[in-house]
């Protein structure tokens, strides 16, 4: 969210709320508690204050590096994690499923091939 633009933490807090439709419900001490550990490995960077007190963040070279890192490794577990639903779906003869994987994988552009991300 704060490689989008440059956030608050209760911006932050109610973007998370959106984007999980509630289910996430973060208070200020998780929020600042990340925020302070992101700034601390220079992931994120505070902006100078426009309004008050209001810090806010945006997303830094090395944070932006790091989510490109987070990305790709996610996508190679989804890979993984689908290639795997595709075998045991196979393996309990429930073909229309592993139909069913194999059509969302190729929707989502993950090659399924062993070894492959």
């Amino acid at each position: 969210m704060l490689s989008e633009s440059s956030l608050s933490g209760t911006d932050l807090a109610a973007q998370i709320r959106r984007v999980t439709g509630g289910e996430w419900n973060p208070g200020p001490g998780s929020i600042y508690l990340v925020l302070g550990d992101l700034l601390k490995k220079g992931l994120i960077t505070e902006l100078p204050k426009r309004e008050g007190n209001m810090r806010r963040y945006i997303i830094s070279g090395k944070g932006k590096e790091e989510l490109g890192r987070l990305t790709k490794e996610t996508e190679s577990d989804v890979a993984r994690q689908l290639r795997l639903l595709a075998v045991y779906s196979a393996l309990a003869g429930r073909k229309e499923l592993k139909t069913k994987v194999l059509s969302l994988a190729e929707t989502l552009g993950v090659s399924l091939d062993a070894g492959k991300p």
